[in-house]
């Protein structure tokens, strides 16, 4: 397994992992995981932890073994983030429609980090399937 792949195993599971995070936090913070006073900061600090995760499996994984990258990895590379950008613009697009509506805030944020975590989750689903597949 080359190091782009077990990345992508990473990223792939930190996603999904820290918007739960955020959804248990900013239940526990508030009265609900959609409670306009209480969600902020418990998303930061899941986008925070989200990201210190990533780095932090990039460095171990990394240390476990050579970085080459080939050809071949740089076209799947492509291909997921072709793929899971199709997400950060339907959240954009959401994002938008929901500011034309003139909805809270709240929901704004919320549509616009659950695209970006099915954004990465699609994108690592598309990579590990060239991957196992064949590209």
């Amino acid at each position: 397994m080359s190091y782009e792949e077990k990345n992508t195993w990473a990223f792939g599971a930190i996603a999904p992992v820290g918007y739960v995070v955020y959804l248990v936090l900013a239940y526990l913070a508030g009265s609900g995981p959609l409670d306009a006073e209480t969600y902020v900061w418990p998303m930061v600090w899941a986008i925070v932890g989200a990201i210190t995760a990533g780095i932090l499996a990039g460095i171990v994984i990394g240390m476990a073994g050579a970085r080459r990258v080939d050809r071949r990895d740089k076209e799947i590379g492509w291909l997921g983030s072709r793929v899971g950008n199709s997400f950060i613009a339907i959240g954009g697009v959401a994002a938008l429609i929901l500011c034309f509506i003139e909805a809270p805030h709240v929901y704004i944020a919320n549509v616009l980090y659950l695209c970006f975590v099915l954004a990465a989750m699609l994108q690592a689903a598309t990579k590990l399937a060239a991957y196992r597949r064949g590209f």
